[in-house]
């Protein structure tokens, strides 16, 4: 009879270390399988962290509510690895994944499900990298990194070049790509998603996919049809636009009936289309309880403050915007500008 084979102890741990790896039926506790996965940067409900980590990078306080349904932990993956990791660990536990990357959305899709089923939020927020090559004019941009992150990291590398997004620094690249991405140098290069060429996209089977592998459809679905639809989007690339070495920044409020008002929008539909293609110009219109309101129009030209001049008397004489009211400045101070940031700040 033939003697029974005999393992030895550290060979059995390893054994049982390997199923628990690459056995996707076996079922762990979410933080036992993070931890022998090597995450440490998670927060579970029942820690004393959980509330402020919870409202850290919320932006959205509609989100905040005492009825909206908490997650069951928040995990900050700092690699690719990680995040992988992530979907594995979650996937296990039959947790949904929400994504939050700047928690600037108007949906609240970064904090609450989509459905009743319990969930976890991963925060991107240290997978923020951006890597900037002026030879192809592109940059890899991690998902959690913030539109004024990428603007930095260009602006570190080029006095010629920029990105075609949102004005709000803080706001996260992955859900303003993934919804499209409207800014004042849409006009001429239009939308962020327009001009991403490639990314680094994590399937729900914890697949790593890019072009050519990744199907034309969600490729072309996860650059405006919504984030976290089609998987995690780990990377973007991102292709550079050339910006002249000084543009110019306009804000005139003009306040009066909500009649006259009208009237100056009116015409404003019907210039602003007709612009210069690097001429944007948009219009914020504040309520009144009154019969007065204020209306601001906020502009933008890739060019100098003479042009931009010549330009607005030429097609929009009406709105009467004194010369001192056009400000001659570099592509990354207009950012600033633009934010509400004090001259040469870098936050």
């Amino acid at each position: 009879m033939a003697k029974p084979i005999k393992i030895p102890l550290f060979l059995l741990h390893i054994l049982i270390i390997f199923v628990f790896l690459f056995d996707s039926s076996i079922s762990l506790p979410l933080s036992d399988c993070l931890v022998l996965r090597k995450i440490s940067n998670f927060t579970l409900r029942n820690s004393s962290n959980y509330a402020h980590f919870l409202r850290f990078s919320l932006q959205n306080v509609r989100a905040s509510g005492q009825r909206i349904p908490k997650p069951t932990a928040l995990i900050l993956p700092e690699t690719k690895e990680q995040l992988i990791h992530c979907v594995t660990c979650c996937s296990r536990s039959s947790l949904d994944i929400v994504i939050r990357c700047g928690g600037h959305s108007y949906e609240g899709l970064s904090s609450m499900p989509r459905g009743k089923n319990p969930f976890v939020i991963v925060d991107m927020m240290n997978l923020n990298r951006v890597t900037v090559d002026l030879v192809s004019k592109t940059a890899w941009v991690e998902g959690g990194a913030t539109l004024g992150e990428l603007y930095y990291a260009i602006a570190e590398h080029s006095s010629s070049h920029g990105f075609p997004a949102g004005v709000g620094p803080t706001v996260g690249v992955g859900g303003h790509f993934g919804g499209g991405g409207i800014g004042v140098l849409g006009r001429k290069y239009g939308l962020s998603a327009d001009n991403v060429v490639d990314v680094v996209l994590i399937d729900a089977l914890r697949r790593e996919l890019s072009r050519p592998n990744l199907e034309e459809d969600v490729f072309w679905a996860v650059r405006g049809g919504g984030g976290g639809s089609w998987g995690i989007v780990y990377a973007w690339k991102v292709k550079l636009v050339e910006v002249p070495a000084r543009v110019t920044c306009l804000s005139i409020s003009k306040q009066g009936t909500n009649n006259e008002l009208a009237q100056l929008i009116h015409k404003w539909q019907y210039v602003g289309p007709n612009l210069d293609d690097g001429f944007h110009l948009s219009v914020y219109l504040t309520a009144s309880a009154t019969n007065q309101a204020i209306v601001t129009f906020n502009g933008f030209y890739l060019g100098s403050r003479t042009e931009a001049i010549s330009i607005i008397n030429q097609c929009f004489p009406d709105l009467e915007i004194p010369e001192e009211a056009y400000l001659e400045m570099s592509w990354i101070e207009s950012v600033s500008h633009f934010s509400g940031l004090p001259k040469g700040s870098t936050t």
